[in-house]
């Protein structure tokens, strides 16, 4: 049930739209008694219990005000004293009592004494003469020609789609970059720039291609010591022996110590003291004893002494320097491409054409080794002042448009272009700093002149207008007419009626199956 609470400022067309949009089919309408205007008159709630019926609503009224409840009840509508009343009564019966149709008063009788009303005459029909109706007819119908005549005239519309021939041309447009200028020069194809720069880090390795000679390992062998004096000597461990043969004699060290009986002889191992094969010498080469011993002891090496050798190895070349600056040098300069972009484009619509990139000076270059230095791989941390000159997307575009208008074929109207730009020229072919080529590629229509197309199928059949289209007109696909109304044969008279489209590029639907 739905319980509608009438306020002081809602009146009977309030209520009945309330009563109109109730969901339910029970409402419980209340007006209260501080509702002191309006709900007086018997059409108020009959206007109610009409939309009630209309609407098979079961309906019925709390109404505090007796004088109000008793014109409610004549407009036939279930009232209540007070809400408790009606939930009561709810509850006992399961429903509201009825709304009641009241029957309009009965007519009033006419009284015995009132004379009879009489009826009025009817007036004589008068027939027109044959001339007046032959005349009528005449004018009716130079009426109802001039009334055709301006409709046809001025109803009827057409909407004329036209698909011109389109065709696409490239040209490869070079451009020149002058940092001087303040403005674009279409006329010679130079646009300004702005330089930006900063410094930049990239580091690089190489295999070594220099070869050199290395030692690996010492020489060793035994010697035989001879006891000079009468009596044992002790001959310690790193005593130094060696040739005397040679402008650089080799070098050896006993590596223990050992006790020579008297003028005896004892054996002992001995190791060369630089590695290398100057260490490999012949037997009986080994003749002197440095220091002290050298006066109590002779020696002697009875068999070669061996062991050392020499190999190639790879050292570091300058052509590997230049090489390591090479490959460091190309990644200082991609890094410096990207970040040296990302600076131009904080300015929407520029870009740095990877060209422009020049190295202004190198504040670091740091080698892992020196020239000659024995390594495998050789190292450079190399750090660059880089400047690029960035420049306006759309000034480029200007040239290049300027260049694609400029090779239109005769007839045809530029209606898209789309560009791509490309490396920088070799040489310098061009007044700026450097020359770069954007590859531009034009999408043109056929010209369409549509005051002319108006003049060309108004006032004629569509048929006709058909054919002078597609026999004046460069289309890709037929004309299309569309006339309203549909059955009307001809295309509208006046041009304000008709509406010319052109669509380039785009095919109707039957063109493209």
């Amino acid at each position: 049930m739905k319980t509608i609470t009438i306020r002081e400022t809602d009146d009977r067309y309030t209520v009945r739209e309330l009563l109109r949009r109730a969901d339910g089919e029970r409402v419980l309408v209340i007006l209260p008694w501080s509702t002191d205007e309006g709900w007086q008159h018997p059409l108020d709630y009959e206007i109610q219990r009409r939309l009630a019926e209309h609407k098979h609503l079961e309906m019925a009224w709390v109404i505090e005000d007796p004088w109000r409840r008793n014109v409610a009840r004549k407009a036939g509508l279930p009232i209540f004293s007070s809400e408790g009343d009606a939930l009561e009564y709810l509850s006992r019966h399961g429903t509201f009592p009825p709304v009641k149709a009241t029957s309009p008063p009965p007519r009033p009788r006419r009284p015995w004494w009132a004379p009879t009303p009489r009826r009025p005459k009817t007036p004589p029909r008068h027939r027109p003469p044959l001339w007046a109706l032959l005349l009528e007819s005449v004018v009716l119908f130079a009426v109802l020609g001039i009334l055709v005549g301006v409709w046809a005239f001025a109803v009827p519309s057409a909407e004329v789609t036209l698909y011109p021939s389109t065709i696409s041309y490239t040209r490869l447009v070079p451009i020149s970059v002058d940092p001087t200028l303040d403005e674009v020069d279409l006329e010679h194809g130079v646009i300004p720039s702005t330089r930006v720069g900063d410094e930049f880090e990239g580091y690089a390795e190489v295999v070594t291609t220099g070869r050199g000679y290395a030692f690996s390992g010492r020489a060793t062998g035994k010697v035989l010591l001879t006891n000079l004096l009468g009596q044992d000597y002790q001959v310690p461990a790193g005593t130094i022996v060696r040739t005397s043969g040679g402008s650089y004699p080799s070098r050896y060290a006993t590596t223990q110590d050992v006790t020579i009986p008297a003028f005896g002889q004892a054996e002992v191992p001995v190791e060369a003291l630089l590695e290398g094969p100057r260490g490999n010498v012949d037997a009986y080469q080994v003749n002197l004893v440095e220091g002290v011993a050298g006066f109590a002891v002779r020696v002697t090496n009875p068999e070669p002494i061996t062991g050392a050798e020499s190999k190639i190895v790879r050292i570091v070349s300058q052509a590997d320097r230049d090489r390591a600056w090479e490959l460091a040098a190309q990644q200082v300069m991609a890094n410096a491409y990207n970040g040296l972009q990302e600076l131009a484009t904080q300015e929407p619509g520029r870009f740095l054409p990877r060209q422009s990139l020049v190295i202004q000076a190198a504040p670091h270059a740091a080698y892992t080794h020196v020239v000659g230095e024995r390594t495998d791989v050789l190292g450079l941390t190399l750090r660059l002042l880089v400047t690029g000159e960035a420049i306006r997307v759309r000034d480029a575009q200007a040239v290049a448009y300027r260049r694609l208008l400029e090779e239109l074929p005769a007839g045809y109207t530029l209606i898209d272009a789309r560009y791509e730009f490309g490396e920088a020229a070799e040489e310098d072919i061009g007044p700026g700093v450097f020359t770069f080529f954007v590859t531009a590629h034009g999408y043109a229509a056929a010209r369409i002149d549509r005051d002319a197309v108006l003049e060309m199928v108004r006032g004629i059949p569509v048929r006709e207008a058909y054919k002078r289209l597609e026999s004046s007109l460069s289309l890709a696909a037929p004309p299309e007419i569309v006339v309203s109304p549909k059955w009307f044969p001809y295309v509208p008279f006046l041009p304000i009626r008709i509406q010319v489209n052109t669509v380039p590029g785009q095919l109707p639907a039957r063109a493209q199956q």
